[in-house]
């Protein structure tokens, strides 16, 4: 079976059986007629191979992608020339999907994913416009004039992962992104250009660009819906009011910033602002030098982002709060479910978070992210020892929830992370670790994956990679409810790394857990633990009596049932401890 790389360009005719309803015969012959004055012409003077052609398509090789594009580039502007005077509605347009991938030689044709994903990617064109590949878009840096506007992951039919799919921009081609208030109950955001402030004009290519970099990463949230860079670069230099913008642009939030830069000094500043009101939400700035731009660059756009999304989802969680329970939608039944499983009210905000994500799935059988929240509840209660008896039961509950999670969406990163989280508690290590990489190609934005992560070190009994994994979830969240999750795992990876409980830095990271309003009683106990370990008896005495208090049920038998690896040296290791613990008020259960 031969294979080769090569560039394939599959384009198709818009509205092809409507046109042929309307005009039969004058629509064969006028796609004919442009098919022998321009796409043909143009294919033989680029050298390239027309691999046959399938009534309104046409199926195309060529030996580079750059070729393939400059080419698909002029086609599309000569029939915008050629058919300037025709009806709007009996225009001939052209979508034209590009893709380099490696195709199976069959004779005189191709096969494989690398020809279907060009015919998804030409799905996804706007009538008249180009949608490129990832792989098609890094050969093009500098190679041609027209900006390309990333539009994100998608999911394509038949292929089993997504596709980082861009579009290069046609001059007289609006590929106008349906206003996301009306398609979506979900959050929705537009980035305005950034402002330069420098005297320097050369420096908004660096505003743009940063701004294009930030347009990218958000795109990579499922959660959010993400206006396309050419809808808002629409705005450059127009100073409209924000609550306009978001009024056009059917958007609930705004980001607007600036950059200035003076000799090697660069500042940059960006703010969130809810689209109705105008109220800014959040700002912030930051000073760099310009020692790297490249780096400089990535730094800010990541700074940004942690900014951004945190602040965004504590907001949509707050407005949830305040609106009645008979009237929310699915999109509020999942931020109140969610607002429930960051509360300090720890059992009865777990049994409110499963009502709210129950009702939510119900509301919107297609919603992945309530599923995906479950699959997380369910495997916190099996690691917790809370599922009173039914550990295969609620094992099996967390399976469905994940796999729902990942076939209703499968570009969804914390679906693949709960999937993860499950799949390591019944045993399947392989499967498990293949979930979490899925997720990481989504999204390396996402602190929960960098839990997963942590927790699937922890199975491969690696204390150096947990850490490391915590460190970075540490990192990403500096506003997440769940930051004390990062730190007591992180006190369990330097534990296990020499089961040594007097170790400084594992009291540090066990007592930082516990600090958190909202930490779960495990993070007390461990802290008391460390204390007993290093002679505190009144520390210890003082994190027993929290872990009371937040769980009144809690025994030293029924917490030892704590289901995590290592937990059989554990309990051989701190027997002395744990006998301390009962003399400390703690019941033996």
């Amino acid at each position: 079976m031969e294979r080769r790389l090569t560039t394939i360009v599959a384009a198709d005719l818009v509205g092809y059986s409507r046109l042929m309803s309307d005009d039969e015969e004058g629509t064969l012959n006028r796609f004919k007629s442009a098919r022998a004055a321009i796409i043909e012409p143009e294919l033989k003077l680029a050298g390239a191979r027309l691999i046959k052609t399938m009534g309104d398509g046409l199926l195309v090789e060529f030996s580079s992608p750059v070729a393939a594009v400059r080419t698909s580039l002029a086609i599309q502007n000569a029939m915008i020339t050629r058919e300037a005077d025709a009806p709007e509605a009996q225009k001939l347009k052209f979508r034209i999907g590009i893709n380099l991938g490696d195709v199976v030689i069959d004779g005189d044709d191709i096969l494989g994913d690398g020809v279907n994903i060009a015919a998804r990617l030409e799905s996804l064109a706007p009538p008249g416009g180009i949608c490129i590949s990832r792989a098609v878009h890094d050969q093009l840096r500098g190679k041609i004039p027209q900006p390309m506007t990333a539009i994100g992951l998608q999911s394509v039919k038949n292929i089993p992962d997504p596709v980082d799919v861009w579009r290069v921009e046609v001059e007289g081609v609006l590929a106008v992104d349906a206003p996301a208030s009306q398609a979506t109950e979900r959050p929705s955001i537009a980035v305005l250009p950034f402002e330069n402030m420098s005297s320097d004009a050369e420096q908004e290519y660096l505003a743009d660009g940063i701004v294009e970099d930030v347009i990218m990463e958000l795109a990579r949230f499922r959660s959010i819906f993400v206006i396309a860079r050419n809808s808002t670069f629409s705005y450059k230099g127009t100073h409209k009011d924000v609550r306009e913008i978001a009024a056009e642009l059917g958007v609930r939030y705004v980001v607007e910033g600036s950059v200035r830069r003076a000799g090697d000094r660069l500042r940059v500043s960006a703010q969130l602002i809810e689209g109705t009101t105008g109220n800014h939400l959040w700002a912030e700035r930051w000073d760099r030098t310009m020692a790297d731009l490249f780096d400089v660059q990535d730094e800010l756009t990541r700074a940004i982002i942690d900014g951004i999304e945190p602040e965004l989802g504590a907001h949509e969680r707050a407005t949830a709060r305040r609106k009645p329970t008979e009237s929310l939608t699915a999109w509020e039944l999942y931020q109140r479910a969610y607002s429930e499983y960051v509360s300090d009210d720890e059992m009865q905000s777990y049994e409110n978070c499963f009502d709210y994500l129950t009702a939510a799935i119900k509301a919107d059988p297609d919603f992945a992210l309530p599923h995906a929240l479950l699959a997380r509840w369910y495997f916190y209660h099996i690691v917790s020892g809370l599922t009173k008896g039914d550990r295969d039961a609620f094992v099996q509950a967390g399976l469905f929830h994940a796999d729902a999670s990942v076939h209703l969406d499968k570009r969804l990163p914390l679906a693949f992370a709960g999937q993860g989280l499950m799949l390591m508690v019944s045993g399947r290590m392989r499967e498990a670790g293949e979930a979490l990489d899925k997720a990481e190609t989504l999204s390396q934005n996402e602190p929960v994956l960098y839990f997963a992560r942590g927790v699937w070190h922890q199975f491969q009994s690696d204390p150096d990679a947990w850490e490391k994994a915590c460190l970075m979830g540490l990192k990403l969240s500096p506003k997440d409810p769940l930051q004390w999750v990062h730190y007591w795992n992180l006190g369990h990876a330097r534990y296990v790394r020499h089961f040594d409980l007097t170790d400084p830095s594992v009291r540090e990271a066990y007592e930082t857990a516990a600090s958190f309003h909202n930490a779960d009683y495990h993070c007390q106990m461990f802290a008391a633990l460390a204390a007993l370990a290093q002679g505190d008896l009144a520390d210890a005495r003082h994190y027993v009596a929290k872990a009371l208090k937040r769980y009144p049920e809690i025994t030293l038998k029924n917490w030892i049932s704590y289901d995590t690896p290592h937990m059989d040296r554990f309990l051989r290791e701190t027997t002395a401890e744990q006998e301390s613990l009962i003399a400390l008020g703690l019941p033996r259960g």
